[in-house]
Order: structure tokens, then sequence, then C-alpha cells
């Protein structure tokens, strides 16, 4: 690499760290201007109860939204510095997808979207990997899949056996990604899709996504077309036929969108 391609590629790195920076900290703002505002209405000494539930609901919702942020940027920190390490059981590929739609069935029916869900009748799914990562990166990939639907479109995630790994999928009937945006984005900082989202997140969701797929030794990509939605695939090693599932997940559900 010579001196000026090195210059460019310092150049391109500094401008996208003042790009998050930017980023951050308008994204943090907005959901903390909602929590104090709505903090400080419930101070005033009478409240009609059906406006202090929406005010709580508000504060609920947006303390939720920045802990999210939070922890995107902790993941963001761990995958520039050293990558992720994952802790990996067998665990039954399945009984993910499922707990990952029906964790996402409310969001779901709030959009006015169909959430399907299936995998292979009597093909195991059996996979290794660290379950509540796996299901980090189900929830990203189904919240994009639905913020990206239109009411009445379709959201369908899909597993089957593919050789020596299991592939998820995770297919939505949205309006598409065009062409040249397909390379950029699993980028940190790229902003997906539509930049008329009222809330367009960090840009950082599907490039942790990629390093969580790759820890595990997998690969991640999207099929898409403009116009015929998308479909994001991600694969994870298989496991023997032979193995039971070992991986208890109970409490594994506790996960956030990457």
């Amino acid at each position: 690499m010579s001196a000026h391609e090195r210059l460019t590629e310092l150049k391109d790195r500094l401008d996208a760290k003042t790009r998050l920076m930017q980023d951050v900290a308008h994204e943090l703002k907005n959901p903390l201007s909602v929590i104090h505002g709505y903090s400080a209405f419930l101070t005033r000494e009478k409240v009609p109860a059906e406006d202090m539930e929406k005010a709580l609901r508000a504060i609920h919702s947006n303390a939720e939204r920045l802990i999210m942020m939070v922890e995107q940027l902790q993941d963001a920190v761990r995958l520039e510095n050293s990558g992720f390490a994952v802790d990996t059981h067998v665990v039954e590929g399945a009984a993910l997808i499922q707990l990952a739609a029906e964790s996402a069935e409310l969001e779901a029916a709030r959009r006015g979207v169909r959430l399907r869900w299936r995998s292979p009748v009597g093909d195991s799914l059996h996979c290794v990997a660290e379950p509540k990562r796996v299901l980090q990166v189900l929830a990203n990939l189904i919240g994009n899949a639905l913020k990206f639907t239109p009411e009445g479109g379709v959201v369908e995630v899909q597993g089957q056996r593919d050789g020596r790994a299991v592939r998820f999928c995770v297919i939505d009937s949205g309006p598409g990604i065009p062409a040249e945006e397909l390379a950029h984005l699993f980028g940190r900082f790229h902003q997906t899709r539509d930049n008329n989202q009222k809330h367009k997140g960090l840009g950082l969701g599907l490039s942790i996504c990629k390093g969580l797929v790759e820890a595990h030794g997998g690969r991640i990509w999207v099929e898409s077309q403009p116009g015929a939605g998308a479909a994001f695939n991600f694969t994870l090693p298989a496991a023997a036929l032979t193995e039971a599932p070992d991986a208890d997940l109970d409490g594994a559900s506790e996960n956030r969108a990457a």
C-alpha cells in the first residue's frame, strides 16, 4: 500500500468515526429528550391516570432504545478491538427460529405485517452456536425486515440443513435493496435502504451481525432486487446428526436487536 493510499484509508476511518460520533449524539439525544420531557410532565401534582400511563410507556420504550444503542456500541468496540468470542453449544436451530419469531410477534402485529416461520419437518437443524448471539442476529434481521415491509406484507423466517451447515433465512416483501447498496450493506455506519426512516439507528446492526456470524465460522449475505423484497441468509456449522442439543434456551430470549 502506497503512502497516499494509506493516508486516504486513515482519513476515511477518521471521517467514519466523526460521523459515528455525530450519529451517536443525535440518536441518543432523541430518546433522552422524550424521557426528560415526560418525566418533567410526571412531576406535576395532578396527572390524569390515562396521561400517566402514556408517559410511562414512552419513558420505558425510549429507555429500552437507549439500552439497545449502548449495547450496539459495546459490541462495535469488541468487534473493532478483538472480534467476538462465542461460547458454543449444540442447539436446535428450529427452536431458535421459533423463539426469535415469537419475540417479534407483537411488533409485527403493530405494523400490520404477517410474520411466519418454518423449518423442514424431520430435518435436524442441530447447529454449533451460542444461542443468545444467534438470537441477537435473528432479532436484528427480523426487526429490519418488519421495518421495511409495508402494512399487509409478509416476513418469513426459514431454516434448513445445507450440507455441513445450517442456513437461516429472513425474507421480506418490502421494496428491495438497490444493487449499488448491496456491497456496502454489512459495513459499519451504513444506514439501510430508507434514509427517510424516523429512527435510522447507528448503522451498526448488520456489521455486528456479520461479526457474530463469522465468529461462529459461518457467513452472511443478502439476495435482493428492487421491488422484489430481500432475503437475508446466514449459516452456522451443523452439528453431527447423532449429537443432541445441550443448550438451555431459558433466558436466551433476553436479547436485543444488534
